[in-house]
């Protein structure tokens, strides 16, 4: 797992503003959720920034890391753009804290092979509410049972590779990974950072 800044604003209030759908543009990186009154305007945005590189201080908890509107600024004027009422309406709150991701961009589930009886769930790529049900109950059955309940192979902690732990490569592959979650997802895509890692004789 590697620890991207993930960012998003909300709005000052804004009158007359009551309950809309969730509204998700991949071709801007962006989604859109009214916040109480409020327009909240979030980013997965092409190239990422990966954070804690050096390692997560120890007091680091529920923080927040430095603002950085330069690298936001492209997301929020499509923004505008797309909904002129955020032109009007001021930033009440720029948050930017660390989310993780990994390389592939799917979490990983399933025992760790290098200990007996640890099981993990991690690495959920901002789609935890999303999958939680799912995955809980998939993790559970499998610990009761010792055996899958279902194919589990794209999100199996077992196709994690040594390799993947070095930090230079989950620094670049993040870079993309971050991006590709709002990226046309067709088949047999492969990712373009970090190549070259692993070679076969061959090569």
């Amino acid at each position: 797992l590697q620890a991207c800044e993930h960012f998003y604003i909300v709005s000052e209030p804004i009158p007359g503003l009551q309950a809309l759908p969730v509204l998700r543009v991949p071709d801007e990186c962006a989604y859109y959720k009214e916040d109480a009154g409020k327009m909240m305007l979030g980013a997965f945005e092409p190239k990422s920034k990966p954070w804690g590189m050096n390692g997560i201080p120890e007091s680091f908890e529920f923080d927040q890391l430095p603002e950085d509107f330069d690298h936001f600024e492209p997301i929020l004027e499509a923004a505008v753009n797309r909904m002129p009422m955020l032109a009007e309406a001021g930033i009440h709150t720029f948050f930017n804290g660390p989310e993780s991701f990994t390389p592939d961009n799917a979490y990983y589930l399933g025992q760790a092979r290098e200990m007996d009886n640890v099981w993990v769930a991690a690495g959920f790529n901002s789609i935890g509410i999303q999958s939680a049900g799912g995955a809980g109950m998939a993790l559970a059955q499998w610990m009761e049972d010792g055996a899958k309940p279902f194919d589990l192979g794209d999100v199996d902690i077992a196709r994690a590779q040594p390799f993947q732990r070095n930090r230079r490569y989950l620094k670049e592959r993040v870079t993309e990974t971050l991006g590709l979650l709002y990226a046309d997802h067709y088949p047999y895509r492969q990712k373009a950072t970090a190549r070259g890692v692993r070679r076969t004789p061959f090569h």
